[in-house]
């Protein structure tokens, strides 16, 4: 069982329950797993739901995982593993007072085996990266002066559902002038006003799956400063994507963006990595970090979103998600990153 000799393995993060099994109420569910079957240990609220999603598990119900039903699920077992880094004090401590059995703590299991998507995965990250497309060219034709950055992102998630997604990958940002040298700023109150950059990063969840993009656009003209910044970072991403290919360092591609910044003596202002793997979950394996030896591989899906951010100026920032390929990569998001300048209004 995934190389290791195991008798069993307790999965309890949703995004590995659903990978496994197909159920998508993860959080109210664990998988264990022998080498003779598999079941789901969940309640009575989802006996149908797993019975559609599930045919070939077996439901153990349990209700607040109480172990009435897992003891039996593991008397047969010597050993069992489990992922340590989603497993409550509560649940590790029973665990330890209730089984007779060596307990075999994983990390990263699971997510190593998640880093190489199949057709089918890749097919539904291409799906919410077009919806994102879609969502990004509706959305740039309802923007003006007068607007808030609530509005623009309460849009953005309403238009995302819309076209299809199940929801939001994540909590959509939309910052605007000053705002905009936060690199995670939430969408507030603030006005947009003529010469003000806005910063949107957004993602949708397509079945399951995610892409991620970021894009900056102005309103009205901008400062000399400004466009020679947008042609830093869009030049720096554009090297980025260029060394996506199979064999290359995650680390190296770090490093080429940072040395491009560095080039237009805006290093300084890029605070955050260059990118990180997305999946089932926004932030996964592989990271494209200054850390990170990870070999890239074909199938492996990455993002590469330099940016710069300026205490009292603003920020700017550029993401594609992207797909590793033998000699190159599949850009997915594939909305405008050329600078766009509006005058258009929330219509």
């Amino acid at each position: 069982m995934f190389k290791l000799e195991l008798d069993s393995f307790l999965i309890s993060k949703p995004e590995n329950i659903r990978y496994l099994s197909g159920f998508t109420s993860g959080d109210d569910a664990r998988l264990f797993i022998t080498a003779q079957k598999q079941y789901i240990i969940s309640d009575s609220r989802y006996r149908e739901q797993i019975a559609r999603q599930c045919p070939e598990w077996e439901l153990a119900e349990e209700k607040n995982f109480d172990g009435s039903q897992f003891k039996v699920l593991a008397a047969g077992s010597k050993n069992m593993a489990f992922e340590s880094q989603f497993i409550s004090h509560a649940v590790f401590s029973w665990l330890q007072d209730n089984l007779k059995l060596e307990l075999i703590p994983l990390i990263d299991t699971l997510e190593n085996i998640r880093i190489i998507k199949d057709e089918t995965e890749l097919d539904l990250i291409r799906q919410a990266a077009a919806i994102g497309d879609e969502v990004f060219k509706e959305i740039v034709g309802q923007i003006k002066a007068g607007v808030r950055e609530r509005e623009i992102a309460h849009q953005i998630d309403y238009l995302m559902r819309q076209k299809g997604c199940d929801k939001e990958a994540f909590a959509t940002i939309v910052v605007a002038g000053n705002n905009a040298a936060l690199p995670h700023g939430s969408p507030g109150d603030k006005i947009i006003t003529s010469g003000e950059m806005i910063t949107m990063d957004y993602g949708g969840i397509y079945q399951g799956y995610l892409a991620d993009m970021t894009r900056t656009i102005a309103v009205g003209e901008m400062s000399t400063a400004f466009y020679d910044n947008y042609r830093a970072v869009l030049a720096a991403q554009q090297v980025g994507v260029a060394m996506v290919k199979a064999g290359v360092i995650c680390k190296d591609i770090d490093l080429g963006v940072r040395n491009c910044l560095e080039s237009y003596g805006l290093g300084q202002y890029f605070l955050h990595s260059t990118g990180h793997g997305v999946g089932l979950e926004i932030h996964e394996m592989p990271a494209v970090s200054t850390s990170s030896d990870i070999v890239l591989q074909p199938g492996m899906v990455i993002t590469i979103e330099p940016g710069i951010y300026i205490k009292g100026w603003g920020g700017i920032r550029i993401e594609d998600t992207v797909i590793v390929k033998e000699n190159g990569c599949e850009i997915v998001t594939q909305a405008d990153k050329n600078l766009i300048q509006i005058n258009g209004g929330m219509k």
